[in-house]
């Protein structure tokens, strides 16, 4: 009996060690995490990851995001420190706005952010009097000029942006489809500009846009840098996205489309992995010149 219940013992020992765990590593987190990066990094077999993960999600501790099929702290976990808004509260409250161009009410940031209401309204007398946020006169909240200001002294982005934004337009034209110029971050990838479709049925607003890199064209892309890559449905269904990274010096860059399936498939897929190779080459040879 001792034997049994020391086991037990340490069995719900180790069980709370690996709560912890998680929940410090999304606490250090700056973005959300999918499963695989936390089993890794936890060192927890991924099958008990899973499991554990869910149970958290009950209870609140952990939100899924799954646009991104990533994982990040939830509310209870903000709650814990209710009475102090923290660093991560602001950022959660931010990325709530990473999917839309118009004002959010406080229910709906709190739903985006995976936070209580009440932990909401705490924090954002602080991002406003900071001017990340602006309070509109119908109750609303958007995103406020100070972030416009820290995103320009990233000097290097900017000038990528000004760079492809001429090859972009040219692979739009040539495909027809949404072109997108993409920058790796950590173990996801962030949309920094985009050149639409004229067509009415296309994809739009994803400048600021993260994705995880599992499973996508453009995790595949940064993995292996001398070709395209497709991926179908990854990010979104029904969704084809075909990428090629940018062979610059120093930094981590892509180029791509985004097209419904049913039509890039019509207008060859091959066809298409061409053109965005040849723009990446281009892209590439301007920086270097």
């Amino acid at each position: 009996m001792a034997r049994q219940y020391r086991l037990g013992e340490e069995g719900t020992t180790w069980g709370a060690a690996r709560v912890l765990d998680v929940l410090e590593f999304l606490g250090r987190r700056t973005s959300p995490a999918p499963a695989s990066i936390i089993a890794s990094s936890c060192k927890i077999p991924r099958s008990s990851t899973y499991g554990l993960l869910n149970l958290l999600k009950e209870r609140r501790f952990v939100s899924y995001r799954a646009d991104e099929r990533a994982w990040s702290l939830g509310s209870a976990a903000f709650e814990l420190s209710a009475d102090a808004p923290l660093f991560a509260h602001g950022l959660a409250v931010l990325r709530a706005f990473a999917t839309v161009s118009r004002g959010l009410t406080v229910q709906q940031i709190a739903s985006g952010a995976g936070m209580s209401r009440a932990a909401v309204t705490r924090i954002l007398p602080y991002l406003v009097e900071s001017d990340l946020l602006r309070a509109e006169s119908d109750g609303t909240y958007s995103l406020g000029l100070e972030l416009v200001s820290l995103a320009s002294r990233v000097g290097w982005v900017d000038r990528l942006r000004i760079a492809a934004r001429i090859h972009l337009v040219r692979l739009r034209d040539a495909t027809a489809e949404t072109a997108n110029l993409i920058l790796l971050d950590g173990d996801h990838a962030i949309y920094v500009d985009q050149v639409e479709s004229s067509y009415a049925l296309r994809h739009s607003g994803w400048v600021g846009r993260r994705v995880p890199l599992a499973g996508t064209a453009t995790g595949a892309a940064f993995g292996d840098r001398v070709t395209s890559h497709v991926a179908k449905d990854a990010v979104e269904a029904g969704v084809t996205s075909i990428v090629c990274a940018i062979d610059v010096p120093d930094h981590d860059a892509a180029v791509g489309i985004t097209a419904p399936s049913w039509r890039i498939e019509e207008f060859g897929i091959p066809r298409a992995q061409q053109m965005v190779e040849a723009v990446s080459r281009e892209i590439a040879q301007r920086l270097r010149g």
